[in-house]
Formats: structure tokens, sequence, C-alpha cells
């Protein structure tokens, strides 16, 4: 059994080297251990993924732009121009530009007035919008379309959402109004008042953002009647 055995001592491997041809043992030397890092060092480094920033080295979070900016939301604008369409200011230069913030805060707030009064009229009051809106511009943009010679081009039907929503701020105060009173004909006249107020701003504006609408302001003046009176007919009811 002599031949199937092997004597390996790991002391007198490290000092004679591999052992000698007749002992019949393939022999691999890897090389020596200063080949090799040792394994307490620390000097390791590593690649980082390209399009990740580690460190924050091209910005911080006090470089950010605020939520509010970032969505297209103005506080400021919305609160001037809701200030310009109460006060009737309708050649204010705040309501040359106008956005969708102003229209779905005027909306929920609607809505939520309505809330109060026991009525779940969310979804109602947003499809109406959006309805009354497509309507309002399908009617400016024929009337537009008779009158091409002039100059000036037709408001666009994101026009017509913003321009219909910031003009939905007297049916919000009559909303208001309708809670605070009881039904009568004191409701009643507000909300006449309010339907009237907010269709011929809603018109005046429209024949002063475009000249193409200049002479057909009271042809305007009928479908945002129709779309307010059916809010007002929204409250009361």
């Amino acid at each position: 059994m002599a031949e199937w055995q092997l004597a390996y001592d790991s002391s007198a491997v490290h000092r004679s080297g591999p052992p000698s041809n007749n002992s019949g043992v393939e022999w691999y030397n890897t090389g020596s251990t200063a080949d090799f890092p040792s394994a307490s060092s620390h000097d390791f480094s590593y690649n980082t993924m390209p399009g990740y920033n580690t460190g924050g080295a091209n910005g911080s979070f006090e470089d950010e732009a605020p939520l509010l900016e970032e969505l297209g939301i103005d506080l400021q604008g919305i609160l001037k121009r809701s200030i310009a369409i109460l006060l009737l200011r309708l050649k204010s230069d705040s309501l040359t530009e106008l956005d969708m913030g102003g229209p779905l805060l005027f909306t929920t707030l609607f809505s939520a007035v309505h809330l109060l009064a026991r009525k779940l009229h969310f979804g109602v009051v947003l499809g109406w919008s959006v309805v009354g809106s497509a309507a309002v511009w399908f009617v400016v943009s024929n009337l537009a379309g008779q009158a091409a010679h002039h100059p000036g081009g037709p408001p666009g039907i994101y026009d017509c959402c913003c321009l219909l929503g910031y003009c939905m701020l007297p049916m919000l105060a009559q909303a208001l109004l309708s809670i605070l009173v009881p039904k009568g004909a004191l409701t009643v006249g507000s909300a006449v008042l309010a339907v009237l107020w907010s269709g011929y701003t809603a018109s005046k504006l429209f024949s002063r953002r475009s000249q193409m609408l200049e002479e057909h302001m009271y042809l305007i003046l009928y479908p945002c009647l129709l779309m307010y009176s059916a809010f007002a007919l929204l409250t009361i009811y």
C-alpha cells in the first residue's frame, strides 16, 4: 500500500519547493505570494455606471425648482387673473396668458362646495366643463372661419378651456352664497346675475383675444350663457 500513499508536508513544500520528478506527482506552481495583492490591502476601486449621479455632484435638492413651478402652476398669476375677472378688468395684461391650473382649481372648489351641500358632482362638473368648452370652441372656430379676412387667429380648444374655466369664478361665488342663504328669490337672482357675469366676461375675453371675433361677441355670448346656466341649475337643484 506504500505506492498509493503520499506524504504531504506543507512546511517542507514551502521550504524545498516542488517535489522531484521521481515522486510521480504532477506539480502546478502558481507563483509566489508576492505576485498577488495582500488580502488586507484596501486599494480597491470601481467604476460607476454611466448616467448615475453619485454624491450629488451635478446639483443638490436646494437647486431644484419648486413642485408647482415644475407642474406649470403659477399661484401669483392665478390670483392676478382671478382679481381681474372679478373686478371686470378685462384689459389686464395678466389675461393674455392663460393656464390650466386655475380652471382645474375652480372646478374642484365648485364641486367641493356642492359636496358641502350633500351633492356629489365632481364627475358631472368636470364632464360638463369639457363638453361645454368643446361646444363653445366649435362655435368660435366656425365664427372665426366666416371672418377669415380679419388678422389674428381663432383661439384653440386649450384656450377655450382655460378661458371658460377662469370665468367660473362668479359661479363659484354663487354656489357659496346658495349654501349660506335659503332657497328663494335671492338664490335665483344671484344665479341669474352670476350666469350673466360669467357669460359676458367669457364672450368679452373671446372677442379681445382674437380680432376675428370682435364683431361676433353676442353670438359667442349665447353658448356661454347656456353653459353657465347648466351649472347654475346644478347648484340650485
